[in-house]
């Protein structure tokens, strides 16, 4: 594309030349179809094209302000617009001159001078689109100011008509709260592709992509490749989330194929599911696992056992998201984790991180730490004149950075009350302002709070095989008695339960689960072993399962003080530690050995009571 200024001017002397450009058009439709490197939008979109012909024809309101969530295909489909307006297709649209000012990476304190600079680049006679992505930043300055009356200026010239491509949260921040920026632009909403359209891209895109790597592609896997991105990558949005995924896996075959010299032709689902594994963290076993049409209890029973209701819950709630079926203008979800320690609510927060957040990790805050009125700074930032007052909230700036959070309030009920007050029109309305008055909005965040209160009436209640609601609404009213240490504060006021949109009871663990999880340490214990030792250790079946049957008694006598922790704790001191002592004790007979078994010795007819006496049993033999 030619730029519209030499490539020397600058803005200032830290920031790059101007971003405008001149966006090429071609002569008719037939040439613009047979563009490879282009999708065909007007076969899936006809009626948007039409739409922005019919706003643009207008002398009023004929600014448009294109909405959509990132990935959608907004700037693809805006560019090939502009590529047909020399067709007969719009007459009074033929003569106009197509420009586009990318301002989403110019600082506040460049963007004074990049509007004065695009405003004298426009032609003042010529007929001319200027599309506009980043409209949101270019309209700050420094320290609140607004570029909005310059802005408006532009807007105001006949020869121009700007097409903004924005976010639904940027058009309410820089159009829809200005009632003068509002009475001159036309809001078009962009969707996400139905599923029929979504394939026909897809479609498209492989074909490109097998003449470009001239590799073939494996039966199905595009259905494949857009069911697994619906359920993993929750965070992004079709078409180009799929196409991404495809691409990364045409690249990988490739590049196995010309710098490893592997035989390998066609790309397979499991190159698609070693793209998604690295890009996700969650293990290519378990995605691999995951049905034609599955669903996410598998995904987050991977790392959670004996949690079957609580799993069943959250996948529920995970599934109105992916449908976008949740309240508007709310967070995605506010869920409460109650249960015993060591149960798995921390484990399982952390897997909805790496299926739904951006960063693939939640953003953990220990409320703990928050038991003073003025804690609340650590979250909404300190007021003007207090040193750090300019870094503001970091509540608000994580939700900037990455809208798709998932935020752990862990261990909720230590925290002083004043600390939830932002968190009561955070969670109603949806957005929450800093002490710089920054606004952030979290109606895509998720928002779990861990507790224990009512861990009493958990364990009662599930002893006597109480329905699971009126467990939920027992903890309910076990938090509403919750009172600050040092005030008679409650902790969490009627109004504030009343904003939790679910509440997920976890049970006391079963024996069954102590298995469970001693099964799942020491397959862990295995594979860590294989890669940094390289020994393979075989495990009798009786290692886990004795070792499971042992933490269960002692959570029980001890009322549960400690939970599935308690599993690892005896791995690392029972086995590992027998392991290591054995190994050592006879390195020099086995020497150069590589693979053992692990067994327990005869097992004693009362059981044992100490770690020391249970690291005792194990023996170790070579094969």
């Amino acid at each position: 594309m030619p730029t519209i200024l030499p490539a020397s001017a600058q803005v200032s002397e830290r920031s790059s030349p101007l971003p405008l450009h001149q966006l090429e058009t071609t002569a008719s439709k037939d040439d613009f179809h047979k563009s490879p490197d282009r999708v065909p939008w007007l076969n899936y979109r006809p009626e948007f094209f039409e739409n922005l012909a019919t706003i643009l024809f207008r002398s009023a309101r004929r600014h448009i302000a294109v909405t959509g969530m990132p990935g959608v295909g907004k700037t693809s489909a805006l560019r090939a617009f502009s590529s047909l307006l020399q067709s007969q297709e719009w007459a009074f649209l033929k003569d106009h001159v197509c420009l586009e000012l990318d301002a989403r990476n110019i600082g506040p304190e460049d963007t004074r001078a990049v509007l004065e600079m695009t405003i004298s680049s426009i032609p003042a006679n010529t007929p001319c689109l200027l599309f506009v992505e980043g409209l949101s930043p270019l309209m700050k300055r420094l320290q609140g100011a607004t570029n909005a009356p310059l802005f408006r200026a532009l807007l105001g010239r006949r020869n121009v008509s700007v097409i903004a491509m924005m976010s639904p949260w940027e058009y309410a921040d820089t159009i829809s709260s200005d009632a003068a920026m509002r009475s001159l632009f036309s809001r078009v909403e962009f969707p996400e592709p139905h599923d029929s359209v979504l394939q026909e891209i897809l479609k498209l895109h492989a074909q490109q992509l097998c003449q470009k790597f001239e590799l073939d592609l494996g039966p199905e896997l595009i259905d494949r490749c857009h069911h697994l991105s619906s359920i993993y990558l929750l965070s992004e949005f079709e078409p180009t989330k799929s196409i991404r995924l495809l691409t990364e896996a045409y690249e990988l075959v490739a590049y196995r194929r010309n710098e490893r010299q592997a035989a390998q032709q066609t790309v397979e689902l499991e190159d698609l599911i070693a793209v998604l594994a690295d890009k996700t963290g969650i293990p290519a076993e378990t995605l691999a696992g995951t049905r034609t049409h599955g669903d996410f209890e598998e995904t987050l029973s991977a790392v959670v056992t004996g949690q079957e209701t609580a799993i069943r819950q959250v996948a529920a709630e995970l599934r109105l998201i992916k449908a976008g079926l949740t309240s508007p203008n709310k967070p995605a979800s506010v869920l409460l984790f109650a249960g015993l320690t060591g149960v798995g609510k921390t484990e399982l927060a952390k897997r909805i991180a790496e299926i739904y957040s951006s960063s693939r990790r939640p953003q953990i805050y220990s409320m703990g730490n928050f038991t003073e009125p003025h804690s609340i700074s650590g979250i909404i930032g300190v007021p003007p004149g207090y040193v750090g007052h300019e870094q503001g909230g970091r509540l608000i700036n994580e939700l900037n950075s990455d809208p798709y959070s998932v935020f752990l309030l862990d261990e909720a009920e230590k925290c002083h009350p004043n600390v939830w007050k932002p968190f009561l029109n955070l969670f109603d309305e949806g957005w929450i302002v800093d002490q710089r008055g920054v606004k952030a909005y979290a109606d895509r965040a998720i928002f779990i709070l861990t507790s224990n209160a009512g861990d009493r009436q958990i364990t009662q209640l599930t002893a006597n095989s109480t329905p699971e609601d009126t467990i939920a609404e027992a903890v309910r009213q076990a938090l509403g008695k919750v009172r600050h240490e040092r005030s008679t504060q409650p902790i969490f006021p009627p109004q504030f339960l009343a904003r939790i949109q679910r509440i997920v009871v976890f049970r006391p663990l079963s024996e069954e689960a102590f298995i469970g999880i001693a099964e799942a340490a020491c397959q862990r214990l295995q594979e860590s072993w294989a890669r940094k030792l390289e020994i393979r250790l075989t495990l009798s079946p009786r290692i886990p399962h004795q070792l499971g049957v042992w933490a269960h008694e002692k959570s029980t006598s001890s009322h549960h003080q400690e939970g599935g922790r308690l599993v690892q704790k005896l791995v690392n001191q029972v086995l590992l530690d027998a392991l290591e002592t054995q190994l050592l004790s006879r390195k020099s007979q086995w020497q150069g050995i590589h693979s053992f078994q692990v067994s327990w010795k005869d097992w004693p007819d009362e059981k044992p009571e100490s770690v020391e006496s249970l690291k005792a049993l194990i023996q170790v033999s070579h094969e």
